[in-house]
């Protein structure tokens, strides 16, 4: 299983912890991303290992290899259905564990990352999600580059990670 595989069942299992029973394609996209960028702006480099790319599409980053992820999981591991959320009008295309895992391979550190990712974002409404990942560097260079081009949208270009900065702090612990 791959380190974006066992990310997402891990993903899907906290939520279910906090009494979020699945998530919307949109939720997980986002949230993956935003695990990407945080670990682009803390630890300075990809938490995939690079193995993970995202590109622009009209509601934000998406990634092929994440499609590819929830294919080589769908059917053992998790479901796929079309859902209607409270916070949004049309149906979804929600992701859900079929059966608790036992076996996810992250170290605690890893665990403890995308911990902090969950606890920072998962109640957010979609809305606010979205906001989120467009106020982030990677996005944020992407909406600029749109406007210098005088386009709408840059669909399918790469979002770059290596814009984002490293955090002060993480800068000052170095440092010292």
């Amino acid at each position: 299983m791959t380190k974006l595989e066992s990310t997402i069942l891990y993903l899907l299992s906290r939520a279910k912890e906090r009494a979020k029973d699945n998530l919307s394609k949109f939720e997980l996209f986002r949230l993956l991303y935003l695990l990407e960028n945080e670990s682009y702006k803390f630890v300075g480099k990809s938490f995939f290992d690079s193995s993970i790319s995202f590109v622009r599409d009209k509601n934000g980053p998406i990634s092929v290899d994440i499609y590819n992820a929830l294919n080589a999981l769908k059917g053992e591991y998790i479901s796929l259905n079309e859902e209607k959320k409270k916070d949004y009008g049309f149906a979804r295309c929600c992701i859900s564990l079929k059966k608790k895992v036992n076996k996810i391979d992250l170290d605690e550190s890893e665990r403890l990352f995308i911990n902090s990712i969950i606890e920072s974002y998962i109640s957010l409404p979609i809305k606010k999600l979205k906001e989120i990942v467009y106020a982030t560097e990677p996005m944020e260079q992407m909406l600029n580059e749109e406007k210098r081009k005088k386009v709408k949208l840059l669909k399918g270009e790469k979002l770059n990670f290596n814009c984002i900065s490293l955090d002060e702090d993480v800068v000052d612990l170095i440092a010292n």
